[in-house]
């Protein structure tokens, strides 16, 4: 087994947080728990969690895709992120998706979106209200995340509006994605070398010019898998469209998987995140000018 030094580093720098990770995880009476089976496949699950008292809950429901490289992972595992946004009074919705190799793009999408609608029905059943959705993910989860917000054919007969997207160290722009362990990992999720193929699992390619979806991008500018200026060139699109309100945070000496700290961590990129999601939970927020 080859270690690879990004590897090594970037689990260096998340070290220091594993225990509040784990404190973060354990279960809480003040929050309701339950795990959604929505297919066959064990990977087929989503984990519920919601503000026990009811005037705590907003009315956004937050639905976050965990990482991983498309090959690891479950929604159990990231309880702590769950807690994070149910503590703000969202609902919130953590997804799980079939993992790759054995299965290729667009499986993981799909069972991103069908997590989506159970987790909607499950809510529906406790008469818990949402009117609008925010989306994003960590890593791979932040790539499947974008597919689903900015591919509009998706929200269809949903009844939501868009409320928001946000990457926390996301491959979602596939042309600066370089970095050669991350290049195998993309072609293991995709499955094929044909470009049609790559384009269509390519978030970047779905921006379009009247954007008006409120964005939030959290990146270490010291991340030594995926690129910082793959985040930047999606910024820079997303700036195209005037109305579209995008915040792009670089996280001074921020790497890759410890930037799950902001999760658990007194942290400036915390504060910013907590205030973001806050404004666009209101019923026509504000509109910060673009920053980049």
């Amino acid at each position: 087994m080859t270690i690879h030094p990004w590897f090594v580093e970037d689990r260096v720098s998340l070290a220091p947080v594993l225990g509040k990770l784990v404190m973060h995880s354990l279960h809480r009476p003040d929050i309701k728990e339950l795990l959604i089976p929505f297919g066959a496949h064990p990977q087929q699950k989503a984990l519920l969690l919601w503000p026990s008292q009811a005037a705590a809950r907003r009315r956004t429901l937050i639905y976050f895709i965990h990482g991983g490289g498309w090959s690891s992972g479950g929604p159990q595992l990231f309880r702590f992120i769950g807690h994070f946004f149910v503590e703000l009074g969202f609902p919130t919705l953590l997804g799980g998706y079939r993992l790759a190799p054995e299965y290729r793009h667009p499986a993981q999408v799909e069972d991103c979106q069908a997590g989506w609608v159970a987790g909607l029905n499950a809510l529906a059943r406790r008469g818990i209200a949402v009117n609008r959705l925010i989306l994003g993910g960590q890593s791979a989860g932040a790539q499947l995340a974008a597919l689903l917000a900015f591919d509009r054919s998706r929200w269809q007969a949903k009844g939501l509006a868009r409320g928001g997207y946000f990457s926390i160290s996301g491959p979602i722009s596939f042309d600066e994605c370089v970095q050669p362990d991350l290049s195998r990992m993309i072609a293991g999720y995709i499955g094929s070398d044909d470009r049609q193929d790559w384009e269509m699992a390519n978030p970047i390619r779905f921006l379009r010019s009247d954007e008006t979806m409120p964005v939030l991008l959290i990146h270490g500018d010291s991340d030594p898998l995926v690129d910082a200026a793959n985040v930047i060139a999606f910024a820079r699109q997303l700036v195209l469209s005037p109305a579209c309100p995008v915040e792009l945070d670089l996280v001074p000496g921020g790497h890759h998987a410890d930037l799950a700290s902001i999760f658990v961590s007194d942290l400036p990129a915390r504060k910013k995140f907590e205030n973001w999601l806050l404004t666009w939970d209101q019923p026509g927020g504000g509109t910060p000018a673009a920053s980049i």
